[in-house]
């Protein structure tokens, strides 16, 4: 039975602004509703854009704004608070707990998208990594290998920053994400794009999710959609292995957005691919579990 979905990932801004590179905007409200509609997904988290180096004019929405978007569409959104590395005058001792508890109280589940081209090892981002660890939160990362245009946590092919942070901040759940973060799942010679050949055994995903709890993947973007489509048999093996810690997102920007995932995991069912629990889980479940949300069944019929 196919069911309503819960999007992890979420862009949505209160007004247009300034063009995206390809001349597009990103979603506003009633655009996402729009694409919900015919995504058949019934809630979402909202991701808000803090960081500079992911804008092309050096702006940022801030938390409040979205928030406001959440007050007007509480039976729709929710979303995540971002933190900034460099905030309290790029203090590495800074103690977040204030703005922390101050968003928590506003209603933020999480924290992210962090888009912030540095490494895991920054005095200021382990710092704030800290804090973070501290309240427990869910915390979705953008990763990069790339030190120069691009946006992201910068890590190296072999994803040791990451396992780093993983070790020693075990009551964070990273919800991964990213281009460079999905293209590793496999034992391959790429490690940037949107490969389409088979899966190789030694992916470093497939061995950090095995290895540590506290990672899961947000299976968003054309990159979450291709690491499970470019070799179904694999994809459906991970999706079955990694069933409790992998959430179906969208990381719709424009209002015209048009990823596939919905009818992928869809056609995955129909076809008796993955269980009814393993989509379930993926598509809605293992999100309201994380977010400790009083949602059932009843709230993601068709």
């Amino acid at each position: 039975m196919k069911m309503k979905k819960f999007d992890i990932h979420c862009h949505v801004y209160k007004e247009k602004g300034f063009p995206r590179p390809d001349g597009s905007f990103y979603a506003l409200p009633e655009d996402m509703l729009k694409i919900f509609e015919k995504k058949n997904v019934a809630r979402g988290v909202i991701l808000p854009e803090v960081h500079y180096e992911a804008s092309m004019t050096g702006e940022v929405q801030n938390v409040e704004e979205v928030a406001e978007i959440v007050a007007q569409y509480p039976d729709k959104f929710y979303f995540f608070m971002n933190l900034c590395p460099h905030s309290f005058y790029k203090n590495p001792e800074a103690d977040y707990s204030e703005l922390i508890e101050y968003y928590l109280n506003m209603g933020a589940l999480g924290v992210g998208e962090m888009c912030e081209n540095m490494t895991f090892y920054d005095p200021l981002m382990d710092n704030m990594l800290f804090y973070v660890n501290k309240y427990k939160l869910p915390f979705t990362i953008h990763m990069t290998h790339k030190e120069f245009g691009d946006y992201g946590l910068r890590d190296d092919e072999n994803l040791s920053g990451l396992e780093s942070a993983l070790q020693k901040w075990k009551d964070i759940t990273f919800l991964a994400h990213s281009g460079d973060f999905w293209v590793e799942i496999s034992g391959d010679d790429y490690h940037t794009g949107y490969p389409k050949d088979k899966v190789v055994p030694g992916g470093r995903v497939v061995e950090l999710m095995r290895k540590y709890p506290n990672l899961h993947g947000d299976l968003s973007a054309g990159s979450g959609l291709n690491a499970i489509r470019r070799d179904r048999e694999f994809g459906i093996q991970f999706l079955n292995e990694f069933q409790d810690r992998l959430y179906f997102g969208q990381d719709i920007c424009t209002p015209d957005g048009n990823m596939m995932h919905s009818e992928y995991l869809d056609e995955l069912l129909e076809n008796g691919e993955i269980s009814q629990e393993v989509y379930n889980k993926v598509c809605w479940k293992n999100a309201v579990k994380l977010l400790k949300l009083d949602l059932t069944e009843e709230d993601f019929k068709l």
